[in-house]
């Protein structure tokens, strides 16, 4: 049954065009990039979806030998552990779009479909049986692996874990250093199945709990974007923002004015209070961190050695940009979540992008795309947030830590070997027949309608941002302190910084003194 269901679906990725399944002439090097027709994003095409688009040549996945797991003809178990809100499985939410691990064969989604595949080609070539399970990250999420851990049930072989607890994981030595199976070529992690700025982001020293690959879908769900209102540029005769985009003119800068061309109350009263009024931008408190990391900062970067050195404040332009963001965009006329607004009522004013009535949002891509913005009547355009300024070269999109994800094998796991042989295996798989569908399907078909739309929505995949200083500090440090400035009224930046730099200087001295004593052990 399984090999028909597999053979039918298979079937169905061929009508429907999403990948092609050319294999590589170099089967001694899984790294040749150097094959024609190969990219570092499968989904980057010249228009995807149309007729006549060239099939992707793959990458051939080598590993060192043959691997089979079955027991005496029995599948071997491949329990994946799931976080979520609750203890439930949330796909079709704003959490989790679509499930990553396992899925319902009755679901029905495209989506689904190509997870279904991928979970049984795996299931098949290495004698398998993938199932999963969904825990609250606020519900015993920890306590679901520590138990494992403790008592070595080889209940989990891989987990998805939220990236505001792994650094829990990770201190608690619950999590294997992945870096050993890279060692031994069962993990490709330079390889682009790999997400690598998530490779960088979560080295400490010289090893890999956890990280991005595209086995995973949440994490490009959390990937952060701006969105906007074609039909209100036109109205107000705008720039074409697309084309600002592409020459590299798309900047912040250019986004302030833009929001106060657009700035006007309609209600008689020469104030911007009310729905009836036109909006720059529906704003929330997260555009500060969204807004910060498109500037080409970080709070933290990794160095050569692997250790985390926080970055706020070193610069004399990372705290200008940051007073910028507080003043000049946060308490602008034209924003939505002006503290003065908030006063009136978050609930009057949520919603004015979908109905017109706001010119920007900024929001991470899944949860808006997939969710609140669906049923929009008007088409709306996806662009990265802006740039600083002309000199900054590339654009930055931060995968949010709020919704991200990242994945880990679990240090008691009976056969670590398993673990990263399907962990590889599904992630290769994800990125040739999932991860195409994820970007042409939903987000190109719901989305963006263009093909300059869907140029710049490959722009913010190809740039997405991890921010050490998301994971490795306290989360409710600095950070959010900084998160929250559009609610203390004229909080002074520099001051904010001073009074709370030194805790979290405390929780970074905590993750390299982890390093050290790894260094120490070997």
């Amino acid at each position: 049954m399984k090999k028909f269901l597999s053979i039918l679906l298979a079937l169905l990725m061929v009508v429907s065009a999403c990948v092609g399944l050319v294999a590589c002439n170099d089967p001694e090097n899984p790294g040749n990039t150097d094959t024609p027709g190969d990219t570092t994003n499968p989904g980057d095409t010249t228009n995807p979806g149309d007729k006549g688009e060239q099939p992707v040549v793959r990458i051939e996945l080598k590993f060192p030998e043959e691997y089979n797991f079955e027991d005496d003809g029995e599948a071997a178990s491949f329990h994946i552990l799931q976080w979520s809100v609750d203890d439930e499985n949330q796909a079709g939410t704003a959490w989790i779009p679509w499930e990553e691990g396992d899925v319902n064969m009755d679901d029905g989604d495209l989506i689904s479909k190509q997870i279904l595949e991928r979970n049984s080609l795996a299931e098949e070539k290495f004698g398998v049986e993938i199932s999963a399970e969904y825990v609250g990250v606020n519900k015993g999420y920890t306590d679901r692996i520590r138990l494992d851990h403790s008592t070595s049930a080889n209940e989990i072989q891989l987990a998805t874990i939220r990236s505001l607890g792994a650094w829990e994981l990770v201190d608690s030595e619950y999590l294997l250093d992945m870096n050993v199976y890279a060692d031994q070529n069962i993990l490709h992690t330079d390889q682009p199945w790999w997400v690598q700025d998530a490779v960088t982001s979560y080295t400490l020293g010289e090893s890999l709990y956890v990280c991005a690959t595209e086995m995973l879908l949440r994490d490009k769900g959390a990937t952060t974007a701006m969105y906007f209102n074609p039909v209100i540029a036109e109205n107000y005769e705008l720039d074409d923002f697309y084309a600002m985009v592409e020459d590299g003119s798309w900047t912040y800068g250019a986004m302030l004015e833009a929001c106060e061309i657009v700035c006007a109350s309609l209600d008689d009263d020469d104030l911007m209070n009310s729905v009836n009024d036109m909006w720059g931008v529906e704003g929330s408190d997260d555009d500060t961190h969204m807004l910060y990391n498109a500037f080409g900062f970080r709070y933290a970067h990794i160095d050569e050695d692997g250790y985390v050195v926080y970055d706020l404040g070193e610069t004399d332009e990372s705290i200008t940009s940051l007073i910028s963001i507080h003043e000049d965009f946060h308490y602008a006329d034209w924003n939505t979540n002006r503290i003065d607004n908030k006063l009136i009522g978050a609930e009057d004013l949520d919603g004015l992008f979908q109905a017109d009535k706001a010119l920007f949002k900024t929001a991470s891509l899944v949860k808006t795309a997939v969710t609140s913005l669906r049923n929009m009547t008007t088409d709306y355009g996806i662009l990265p947030v802006p740039k600083y300024n002309d000199e900054q070269e590339n654009y930055s999109s931060l995968v949010w830590v709020h919704h991200d994800c990242v994945l880990g094998i679990p240090a008691a796991v009976a056969n670590p070997e398993m673990s990263a042989v399907i962990l590889e295996s599904l992630s290769w798989e994800g990125y040739y027949s999932v991860t195409p569908v994820l970007y042409d399907t939903i987000l190109y078909g719901r989305a963006a309608k263009t093909a300059e739309a869907k140029r710049s929505l490959q722009l913010i995949f190809e740039t997405r941002s991890y921010d050490p200083g998301q994971y490795w500090d306290d989360p409710a440090g600095l950070q959010d302190k900084l998160l929250r400035l559009c609610n203390e009224g004229t909080a002074d930046i520099q001051s904010l910084i001073a009074e709370h730099i030194g805790q979290t200087e405390e929780e970074i001295k905590k993750v390299n003194a982890f390093v050290d004593k790894k260094y120490d052990e070997e």
